[in-house]
């Protein structure tokens, strides 16, 4: 039978108290580690690395069982969740492992061509694992911390500096 994702974390332990709890429920469910294949391949530290699988029959009695096992105790607040729908089936990065196009996308990944990010299962989402901070910007959006658009402020900087030296005085 065909495993299918239930949940995704980034530490072993939280995923191995789940996977004990689905196994005394009578769930057949598999704990997955793809760390070592993630520093071997995508040349990353690990994200989202720890998987729970179980088989494709008995993943809706699965699912429901973590949702009221999360509601009860929070059996999920160290699963990775999507941003946009709030699932814990996530995968890191967003390459499918079940075909050839992962080898060419993880040389992809490598060189930078491709930015590693996470994949939601159910609604399809990408997002990168850290949001770059955007500089600060002017009315105009022009980064404000620019010589070349705010040339005054390099001025400014000039004039401070030369202030702060004495100047010798002729004698």
């Amino acid at each position: 039978m065909k495993e299918v994702l239930l949940a995704t974390f980034h530490d072993v332990e939280p995923a191995q108290q789940l996977l004990k709890r689905l196994q005394q429920a009578g769930i057949q469910a598999v704990l997955h580690d793809d760390s070592r294949l993630q520093k071997f391949w995508f040349i990353s530290q690990p994200l989202a690395a720890i998987h729970i699988d179980v088989l494709r029959p008995d993943h809706q009695k699965a699912a429901h069982l973590i949702q009221e096992w999360h509601q009860a105790e929070g059996i999920l607040n160290n699963a990775v969740r999507c941003p946009a729908c709030q699932s814990v089936r996530v995968e890191y990065p967003q390459l499918t492992r079940k075909f050839v196009t992962p080898s060419l996308g993880c040389l992809l990944m490598a060189v930078g061509l491709i930015h590693r990010e996470f994949y939601c299962f159910d609604c399809h989402y990408t997002w990168p694992p850290a949001i770059p901070l955007e500089p600060p910007r002017d009315v105009l959006g022009w980064p404000t911390e620019s010589k070349l658009w705010h040339h005054e402020q390099g001025a400014k900087q000039v004039h401070s500096e030369q202030r702060g030296s004495p100047m010798p005085h002729p004698k």
